[in-house]
């Protein structure tokens, strides 16, 4: 028998639950757009997440914590009073934004807030996610272009599939995915294909090979499954030592989407987590965890 026909329409129903984790950095309302469009792409449930960071405020009670007038340059204690009706009014219009860019959309759109230790909320958020989405540089104090404390810790913990953006930046095409032929890549490579059929109709296939003949069979099963789509492929082989030059290919990329199959240990790998620091490009991060199962299996 020849290999399963593949389409958008397959995974489709699949991706049903997407959670956006927000603060009020440019970031997060990069991911909150991203999360908006992937939830009205797939038809799936949105629930935005915005958690008051408990240490924010045990900091104030520290005696050695001021702050700065603007005007005066005089040091003196935060107030307790207005640094709580300041959080409320910047929740107050993260969840209008929330409103805004998800209006158009036909599914279950959900804001919901705590407050609580970042790191910890979101995880728990995202054992019922199928998709987590995240800002790179989300709760950080200072924005140096890299993956933000609490956003490295959750990568290594959340069970389910990730997408991480930077500011000014979404899921676009050129989509580009790597595969190697394992369960977790067709997961990937399926994905790649729904959010390519909705962008250009365009998917790069970085296919992982030890060899020609292999590279060549890998091709071949990705062609056929791919035999009926409406997508348009490219393929560029990599072998094992040469997987940074993958990273040499999309680390600088501005514009595109990285689909990236990750088994429960890739995420442990500093590698990894370099070039997540590096990249510019969003990178959806594919993993086995939740109900999101992106195969044919019975």
């Amino acid at each position: 028998m020849g290999e399963p026909e593949m389409g958008a329409r397959e995974a489709n129903h699949q991706i049903e639950r997407i959670l956006v984790a927000l603060d009020a950095s440019a970031h997060s309302l990069a991911a909150l757009e991203a999360a908006a469009s992937m939830a009205a792409r797939f038809d799936a449930e949105l629930v935005a997440l915005f958690v008051e960071d408990v240490n924010i405020r045990r900091l104030t009670e520290l005696p050695f914590v001021q702050e700065v007038g603007f005007y005066s340059g005089r040091c003196r204690r935060v107030d307790v009073r207005e640094l709580s009706r300041q959080l409320r009014i910047q929740a107050g219009r993260i969840r209008q934004y929330f409103k805004v860019t998800t209006r158009h959309i036909q599914t279950r759109c959900t804001f919901v807030e705590f407050r609580g230790h970042v790191s910890s909320e979101v995880l728990a958020a995202a054992s019922d996610a199928d998709v987590l989405i995240l800002g790179k540089g989300a709760w950080s104090t200072v924005d140096t272009g890299r993956l933000a404390p609490e956003v490295r810790q959750i990568l290594s913990q959340a069970p389910a599939s990730m997408l991480v953006l930077r500011a000014g930046t979404r899921v676009e095409p050129p989509m580009r995915v790597v595969y190697d032929g394992t369960p977790l890549a067709e997961k990937a490579l399926k994905t790649a294909v729904a959010l390519g059929e909705h962008e250009d109709g365009h998917v790069r296939v970085f296919v992982l090979a030890d060899d020609s003949d292999e590279a060549s069979r890998l091709k071949k099963k990705v062609q056929n499954q791919l035999a009926t789509s409406n997508v348009e492929l490219s393929f560029q082989t990599l072998n094992e030592d040469s997987v940074s030059r993958l990273a040499y290919l999309v680390v600088h990329e501005e514009r595109g989407t990285l689909v990236l199959p990750t088994s429960e240990h890739t995420l442990e790998d500093e590698a990894v987590l370099d070039f997540l620091d590096k990249t510019r490009a969003p990178v959806l991060m594919v993993r086995k965890g939740g109900k999101y199962a992106g195969t044919n299996d019975a």
